[in-house]
């Protein structure tokens, strides 16, 4: 009769099951389903520049505690400027307002792998980390190739650009869905494919997982609340400043 008492006990003594992914991966995924969502809040259904306010790529930053701080979404046809991307707004319009100097301890979370301007200006205000959504395979591996040591290949050859930014791409489902369904589209540009019937439904699902996830890290749930509070004061345009 003893044997199941003792078991029942030893049972709750037992440690609790450590979490089945990292903090910081968990923490990315929830940034980079906020990413998607910022954007889904203002979904653009086309990439006329007469008719959009620009392509449905947007960013959110975080500071160096794991707290989003601000975001940005492109405008380049709204403004009729090129160079208006999400991260090129978000860097400019938050040291703007803060006035820093640098983002170093800053991550940067974008939807779409950033082109080599964006790279250019996260290298030189220091962002140490930048987190993307979707590959892009004609503009993409920017901030690799800031980083390409050509030295040995000869006299008048490059070492690596200083400020070295670490990259990776978000590890979740969404994104690798959006890489999936864009290599059935790749007749299309890349932001005419953004603004896609098909696309749309998956950046849905990413803000209902922002919505509806339970994190396995306490300190992520902190964070996660954060972030929904965040979205729910966002405005639905973006001011063009």
């Amino acid at each position: 009769m003893l044997l199941p008492v003792f078991s029942l006990l030893s049972w709750l003594a037992a440690p609790a099951a450590p979490p089945a992914i990292s903090l910081q991966r968990e923490r990315d995924q929830i940034y980079a389903w906020l990413a998607y969502a910022v954007v889904y809040q203002d979904w653009q259904p086309t990439a006329q520049p007469d008719s959009s306010r620009g392509y449905n790529i947007g960013s959110v930053l975080v500071n160096a505690d794991g707290y989003v701080v601000h975001w940005g979404r492109n405008c380049i046809n709204a403004t009729r400027n090129l160079t208006q991307h999400g991260e090129v707004r978000l860097m400019q319009s938050y040291l703007q307002r803060t006035r820093q100097r640098a983002l170093r301890g800053y991550t940067i979370y974008t939807t779409l792998e950033p082109c080599a301007m964006c790279s250019g200006m996260m290298t030189l205000t220091q962002v140490t980390r930048t987190v993307f959504g979707q590959s892009d395979p004609e503009y993409g591996n920017a901030l690799q190739r800031l980083q390409l040591d050509s030295r040995a290949c000869g006299p008048g050859h490059y070492g690596p650009y200083p400020r070295a930014v670490e990259v990776s791409q978000a590890p979740d489902a969404v994104s690798c869905a959006i890489d999936s369904a864009y290599d059935r589209h790749r007749a299309e540009r890349i932001v005419q494919f953004l603004a896609s019937a098909a696309v749309r439904p998956l950046y849905a699902r990413a803000a209902a997982q922002l919505a509806r996830y339970r994190a396995q890290h306490p300190d992520n749930q902190v964070r996660l609340d954060s972030a929904r509070r965040f979205l729910a004061r966002l405005p639905k345009t973006e001011e063009l400043r």
